[in-house]
C-alpha cells in the first residue's frame, strides 16, 4: 500500500519567508481583493497554511501589510524618479528620464503599480486615500520643479508652472496606466520618445 507523502515548504528565515508570502498575496490581487484569502495566498506561495498563520494572524493583518509594503515601495520608486536639480540636464530631457525611470518601474513591478494605478474592486479605502495623500506631495515636489525648469529655460513667462506640473504628473500616469494595460501596444521606448517630444516642444 502506498501513501502520498506530504510537501513541506522549505525552510526560510521569517523575514524571507514574510515576504514571500506578501509576494503570493500581491500577485492574486488584480483578480480582485476576494480573491485574496488565507488558503489561496497559502496555495500560491506552495506553504502549509500553519506556515502562513505563523507570521499573520489573519486575512486583514496580511493585507495591512500588504498595502503598506506596496505604498512604501511605489512612494519610494516614484521619488526615485523625480530630478533633484538640473546641474546636469536640461530641464526637459530631466522630465523625459524621470518618465522613462517611472515606466520601468511600472513594467518590472506591474502587480505593484496596477495596485496604485488601476485599483481592482475591493481596495481598501485607507489605502485609495493614502495613495491619493501621495500623489498631492509627489506633485507639488513636480510643481516647484517646472517652476525651476521654466525659469532655467527662460523665455517661458506664459506658461502656468502649476498646470504644468499637473500636466507632466498626469502623462506619467497615463504612461503607466497604458504599459499596463496594453504593453505590446504601448511600449516604453513609445511613450517615452512621446514625452520627450512634448517636453522638448515646450521650448
Amino acid at each position: 500500500m502506498s501513501t502520498t507523502r506530504r510537501k513541506y515548504a522549505r525552510r526560510l528565515p521569517p523575514d524571507q519567508r514574510r515576504e514571500q508570502l506578501l509576494d503570493a498575496a500581491l500577485s492574486l490581487i488584480p483578480a480582485g481583493f476576494d480573491t485574496v484569502t488565507m488558503e489561496s495566498v497559502a496555495r500560491a506561495a506552495e506553504v502549509t497554511k500553519p506556515v502562513l498563520y505563523d507570521l499573520f494572524a489573519n486575512r486583514a493583518e496580511l493585507i495591512s501589510a500588504l498595502l503598506q509594503r506596496e505604498a512604501s515601495r511605489a512612494t519610494d520608486q516614484v521619488l526615485a524618479a523625480l530630478p533633484t536639480d538640473f546641474a546636469t540636464r536640461s530641464p526637459d530631457d530631466a522630465f523625459a528620464d524621470a518618465v522613462r525611470v517611472f515606466v520601468q518601474a511600472v513594467v518590472e513591478c506591474p502587480d505593484r503599480w496596477r495596485l496604485v494605478l488601476l485599483p481592482p474592486e475591493g481596495t481598501p479605502h485607507e489605502f485609495r486615500a493614502q495613495v491619493e495623500l501621495v500623489r498631492a506631495g509627489v506633485l507639488a515636489q513636480i510643481e516647484e520643479l517646472a517652476a525651476l525648469g521654466l525659469e532655467e529655460l527662460g523665455g517661458l513667462d506664459d506658461l502656468d508652472s502649476d498646470l504644468l506640473g499637473h500636466a507632466m504628473l498626469a502623462l506619467a500616469e497615463m504612461s503607466g496606466r497604458l504599459v499596463l494595460t496594453d504593453p505590446e501596444k504601448f511600449t516604453p521606448d513609445r511613450l517615452v520618445a512621446f514625452v520627450t517630444r512634448i517636453a522638448h516642444g515646450l521650448r
